[in-house]
């Protein structure tokens, strides 16, 4: 099931990198001028204030419930070994933001989203999966 057109899926990439490049700029303004080891899932959580915002207006739920819901309808896609995702993270550390957004799209549209809403929370998500992670991600929201 397509959820995007082309001409969408160029435009929510687009966005994707303009958002992953908003949280590069606002992390390298937060350690300049301390050195720190490591960011934590919690650190991640305050750079993603934007993408949890989204989630929450669109959701109308906290970001945090949001996700597990979608973490449990997405597992078999993000989380399982043998899936396309996760063997290319396993491979790249990276994700291809036109797979993450196709996937993460076609599950959001079956638990009922559409139009500008299925647009922002896809984006906002897959920023947040990319962002975090994706083995992070899935122990976090796709746990049993």
């Amino acid at each position: 099931m397509m959820s995007f057109t082309t001409e969408e899926m160029t435009l929510l990439s687009a966005q994707m990198d303009e958002q992953l490049r908003e949280l590069r700029d606002l992390e390298k303004q937060l350690k300049s001028g301390a050195s720190k080891s490591g960011s934590s899932l919690a650190d991640e959580e305050l750079l993603l204030d934007k993408q949890r915002k989204e989630i929450k207006e669109i959701a109308k739920e906290s970001p945090d419930s949001f996700l597990h819901k979608c973490g449990n309808k997405a597992k078999e896609i993000l989380c399982q070994e043998s899936s396309e995702l996760s063997k290319q993270w396993q491979k790249w550390g990276d994700i291809r933001n036109e797979d993450v957004l196709e996937k993460l799209g076609s599950v959001l549209l079956i638990m009922g989203y559409s139009g500008a809403a299925l647009q922002i929370l896809t984006v906002a998500i897959s920023v947040y999966v990319i962002r975090v992670g994706l083995n992070a991600f899935c122990e976090k929201y796709c746990a049993d």
